[in-house]
């Protein structure tokens, strides 16, 4: 039976959950991680109509861009989110920020819903250091150790996977009163054909690395170093720019492409001075990156939200400005999502929410 955990692991592998926003609570906010799983909807938001659709289907979770729960809780009234999830029985785990900064993630989905090629980082968000874990491994178990710790995320380096340099030498110890050692006799001094393994781990996986890694050494306590290293660096960006593939278009025309392509009732625009072909995107509210969108030389953004001076500064600078609404530029990563989900854990049912959660009405 698939748990909870299980598949907020996953998710934590693919959106990690380090990666959020400071003021973000994604994670899980209602239930536990031990809680078995055979159902599960997909949704950007947790609405009493998205959790009366997960009950339909019978789902024992949901998983929500959006969180329920932002600040501590001091009173949970019966009206509540998190009350209707408690009393239906029903999980709920959130990839809000760390969601949207993801490949794969929001802002990658948008720009594939826009037909974007040639994508760039719109603003470098974050930037965390990786770690070298160092480990020295009896010959006949680096095999079995590599394959644990590559498997646990270890390894990675740009397009590249599995990265790792193995060094031959002999390790010496004595083996102390009480020990119990793999190689060599207590009370006596041991020496062993061992390897020195290295490997990169990203900031986010290096406690699942370090995990795999003890589980899998045959020594009682294993040697190994982990250092942080500033020659490889995970930033993470909350937009991306790109190109069309096909021929620039006005700003009108490209307002009603938007509209179109992410079935919007309708959008908001400030048309630009000029011909559309190279875009930046952000989805939610991200009216504040506006400024990186005319330094990346991008002929139009389009997010879901923006305040009225916004709109001025985009006339004045020129650029088309699009607001698409931000249910309408978020939930294009659902379908995206739930497909992942589904590929992960073939044994359980996952559905992407058919809701839409926006209470807007369109004129």
């Amino acid at each position: 039976m698939i748990t909870v955990g299980q598949i907020y692991n996953y998710l934590d592998q693919i959106a990690p959950f380090d990666y959020q926003a400071d003021w973000d609570n994604s994670g899980l906010q209602v239930g536990s991680y031990d809680d078995p799983v055979e159902k599960v909807l997909v949704a950007l938001d947790v609405t009493p109509q998205i959790i009366q659709e997960a009950q339909d289907m019978g789902a024992q979770m949901i998983v929500s861009h959006h969180p329920v729960l932002f600040h501590a809780v001091k009173r949970l009234e019966k009206e509540s989110i998190p009350y209707q999830l408690a009393k239906a029985g029903i999980v709920s785990v959130a990839c809000h920020t760390n969601l949207d900064t993801a490949p794969g993630g929001v802002n990658h989905c948008l720009a594939s819903r826009l037909g974007l090629v040639d994508l760039q980082p719109l603003n470098w968000d974050t930037s965390r250091n990786f770690y070298k874990m160092t480990v020295f491994c009896p010959s006949d178990h680096t095999e079995k150790v590599y394959r644990a710790m590559t498997q646990a995320g270890a390894g990675t380096l740009g397009n590249y996977s599995g990265c790792a340099f193995t060094t031959p030498g002999e390790g010496r110890f004595i083996c102390e009163e009480g020990s119990r050692p793999y190689i060599g006799e207590e009370g006596k001094e041991a020496t062993a054909k061992e390897d020195r393994l290295e490997m990169l781990v990203p900031p986010e996986r290096i406690k699942a690395v370090r995990a795999a890694m003890l589980v899998n050494h045959p020594y009682e306590q294993p040697a190994y170093d982990i250092v942080e290293t500033s020659s490889v660096r995970r930033n993470t960006s909350f937009g991306l720019v790109g190109k069309l593939t096909f021929d620039a278009l006005s700003p009108q025309r490209f307002a009603y492409y938007v509209k179109e392509q992410l079935k919007a009732p309708g959008v908001r625009f400030v048309p630009g001075n000029r011909d559309v072909s190279k875009v930046a995107v952000l989805g939610g509210g991200g009216d504040s990156s506006l400024h990186d969108a005319i330094r990346s030389g991008a002929d139009a953004f389009v997010t879901g939200e923006c305040k009225h001076h916004v709109l001025l500064q985009a006339a004045d600078a020129g650029i088309t400005f699009i607001d698409a609404g931000h249910f309408f530029t978020e939930n294009v990563v659902v379908p995206a999502l739930t497909d992942k989900l589904k590929k992960q854990f073939p044994e359980v049912e996952f559905k992407a929410s058919q809701l839409v959660s926006d209470p807007s009405q369109w004129m």
